[in-house]
C-alpha cells in the first residue's frame, strides 16, 4: 500500500534539515562564536559582543558604549548573551542563517529545477564559507532579509514576461522595506542589491502608469521600514539617545566613508596590497559573472527586468566593495547573487540570442567553485585563526594577569584606550566610558569625537586605564601627568601590545 507523506510532515523535516545544516556551518565557521574555538571573540564581533553583553544587562548602547554599526547587530548579541553568553549567539546565527539558505533556495526554484537550485544554493554556502570571516558580522545578518527579497523580486520580474501589466503586490514591497530598514539598522551598504531592484520595479510601475499599484507598493515598503526602525528609533528616544544612535548607525559613517581614500590605502598597506588579486579574481568572481549574464540577457531582451536589477545590483556592489577596504567579510553580500546568476543563466539557455554565452556560465561556475574547495584547506591561513589558540590564550592569560591586579571595588572605573575589544570580554570587565576601543583610529575621522574623548578623560579620568601606544598627544600627556604605569608591556603579534597604568592619588 502506498503512503504518502503529509506536507506539513515533509515541509518540518525539511526546516529541520535546513536548521541543522545553518548549526553546522555556524558551528565550523563562526570563530568568534563556536564553541569549537573556546575564549576567541575576533576583532569586530568582540565589539558587538562586549555592547550586546552590557545591553542585556541595562546600558544603553551608544550612550554608554558606542562603535559606528547599527543597533540591530548589538541587539543580535544581546539576545545571545540572555541566552547563554558567548555561545548563545550561535542559536541566533543558525536562525538567521537557516532563513537565509531557504531564500537562497527559493531565489534558485524561480528558475531551476530541484536539483540545480539546490546546487546554486550549495555554491553560495561556498562563497559564504570564502567569506566568512570571524562570524557574527554584520553582513551575516543582512543575508535573510537580502536573499527573501531578491527571491519575490525575481519572481515578480519573470512573471511580468509573461503578463506585461502584473500588479506587484504590495505585501512583498512591506517587506523590502524591512529588508531595507533592517540592513540600515546593521550595515547600510550591504542593502544595495534590494534597493536595485526596489528602483526597477518603481520605474517599470511608472513606465506602464500602473499609478495605484505603485502608490500601494510605497505604502507597503514605508510600512515594512517602519515596523522594523520603529521599535528601536522609540527605545532610544525613550533613553534619551537617539541622537547617538543615528550618529552612530549614520553620521559617524558618512565621516568615514568621505574621509577614506582607496589609493592611499592600497599605497600604504603591504596587506591590502596582497589581497587585491583575490579581490578580483576570488571574492569578485561572481560579480562578474552575473554582469555578463545581465548584459547578454539585455541584448536578448532589452525590457528584462530581472536582468536590469541584476546589473544595476552587480555595478553598486562592484563600487562599494572594491573601493572600499579589502576585509572578506565585506563580500558576504555577494552570496545571494549566485542563485540570481544561475536563474539568468537559465533564462539565456530557454533560447534566443545569448544562448551560446550562458552555457559558459555553468562551466565558469564549475572552474570557479574547484578554485574555491581546492583552497579550502588554506582559508583559516587568510585571518587571526591561523594563531589560533596560541595568541588568543597567551592575550587572554595576559589580560586576566593584568585586571587581577585591579580591586574589585576598583573594577567600575577601568578603560581601555587603543586596545582591542577582546580584553573586556577577557577581564569580564565593563568599560567605564563610551568610546572604549582603538579611540586614536576612531577619532580620526571625526574631530568632533576627538575633542569629546580628551574631555570626557580629563572630566573622569579612570583610575586605571590600559593603553596601546603610541597614543595621541594630549592622551600622552594625561598619562604623563597623572599616571604610572604598574606593567610591562604587554607584546602580541596580532592583538594591540598595551600598559597597564594607575592613577595617582
Amino acid at each position: 500500500m502506498n503512503r504518502t507523506i503529509p506536507r506539513t510532515a515533509r515541509l518540518a523535516a525539511a526546516a529541520l534539515a535546513v536548521l541543522a545544516l545553518a548549526a553546522v556551518f555556524v558551528l565550523r565557521f563562526s570563530y568568534s562564536t563556536s564553541f569549537l574555538y573556546p575564549e576567541y571573540c575576533g576583532f569586530d564581533s568582540a565589539i558587538f559582543q562586549t555592547i550586546g553583553k552590557y545591553w542585556a544587562q541595562g546600558i544603553t548602547p551608544y550612550a554608554a558604549l558606542f562603535d559606528h554599526k547599527g543597533p540591530l547587530i548589538f541587539f543580535v548579541d544581546a539576545v545571545g548573551y540572555w541566552l547563554h553568553g558567548r555561545a548563545g549567539i550561535l542559536v541566533v546565527q543558525a536562525v538567521s542563517l537557516a532563513a537565509a539558505i531557504w531564500g537562497l533556495y527559493r531565489l534558485g526554484r524561480t528558475a531551476l529545477p530541484r536539483p540545480w537550485a539546490l546546487g546554486a544554493a550549495a555554491l553560495a554556502l561556498v562563497y559564504l564559507a570564502r567569506t566568512f570571516d570571524e562570524g557574527n558580522m554584520t553582513e551575516e545578518y543582512s543575508l535573510p532579509f537580502l536573499a527573501i527579497s531578491l527571491y519575490l523580486a525575481a519572481r515578480w520580474c519573470l512573471a511580468r514576461r509573461d503578463d506585461p501589466a502584473a500588479p506587484h503586490p504590495w505585501q512583498w514591497a512591506a517587506v523590502y522595506g524591512v529588508s531595507f530598514g533592517a540592513v540600515l539598522m546593521l550595515r547600510v551598504t550591504s542593502a544595495v542589491a534590494v534597493c536595485s531592484y526596489v528602483l526597477v520595479i518603481a520605474l517599470a510601475l511608472m513606465v506602464s502608469r500602473q499609478w495605484k499599484n505603485l502608490f500601494a507598493n510605497m505604502g507597503g515598503f514605508v510600512g515594512g521600514f517602519a515596523l522594523i526602525t520603529g521599535p528601536f528609533a522609540v527605545y532610544f528616544a525613550c533613553k534619551g539617545s537617539l541622537g547617538d544612535m543615528l550618529y552612530g548607525t549614520i553620521g559617524y559613517n558618512i565621516f568615514y566613508a568621505t574621509e577614506f581614500s582607496i589609493a592611499e590605502y592600497y599605497a600604504g598597506s603591504q596587506w591590502a596590497a596582497r589581497t587585491l588579486t583575490r579581490v578580483f579574481t576570488d571574492f569578485g568572481a561572481p560579480l562578474f559573472l552575473l554582469a555578463v549574464l545581465c548584459i547578454a540577457s539585455l541584448i536578448r531582451r532589452k525590457n528584462d527586468l530581472l536582468a536590469w536589477g541584476g546589473l544595476l545590483s552587480t555595478a553598486l556592489s562592484m563600487y562599494v566593495l572594491f573601493t572600499n577596504r579589502p576585509y572578506v567579510h565585506y563580500f558576504m553580500i555577494v552570496t545571494p547573487l549566485i542563485p540570481l546568476a544561475f536563474v539568468l543563466a537559465a533564462e539565456l539557455l530557454r533560447g534566443g540570442r545569448g544562448r551560446r554565452l550562458a552555457w559558459a556560465a555553468p562551466v565558469l561556475c564549475g572552474l570557479w567553485a574547484v578554485s574555491l574547495l581546492v583552497r579550502l584547506p588554506g582559508w583559516s591561513g587568510d585571518s587571526f585563526m591561523a594563531r589560533y589558540p596560541y595568541e588568543v590564550l597567551d592575550y587572554n592569560n595576559a589580560a586576566r594577569s593584568a585586571a587581577a591586579v585591579i580591586p574589585a571595588e576598583e573594577r567600575d572605573s577601568v578603560l581601555g584606550y587603543n586596545v582591542d575589544a577582546q580584553w573586556y570580554l577577557a577581564t569580564d570587565i565593563r568599560p567605564c566610558q563610551r568610546y572604549f576601543i582603538h579611540q586614536d583610529w576612531q577619532a580620526a575621522e571625526d574631530p568632533g569625537m576627538r575633542s569629546e574623548i580628551n574631555e570626557s578623560l580629563r572630566q573622569d579620568p579612570p583610575l586605571w586605564l590600559v593603553v596601546a601606544g603610541p597614543v595621541e598627544n594630549t592622551v600622552q600627556q594625561l598619562l604623563d601627568e597623572q599616571y604610572t604605569a604598574v606593567s610591562g608591556e604587554q607584546q602580541f603579534d596580532e592583538y594591540a601590545n598595551y600598559v597597564l597604568y594607575r592613577r595617582n592619588s
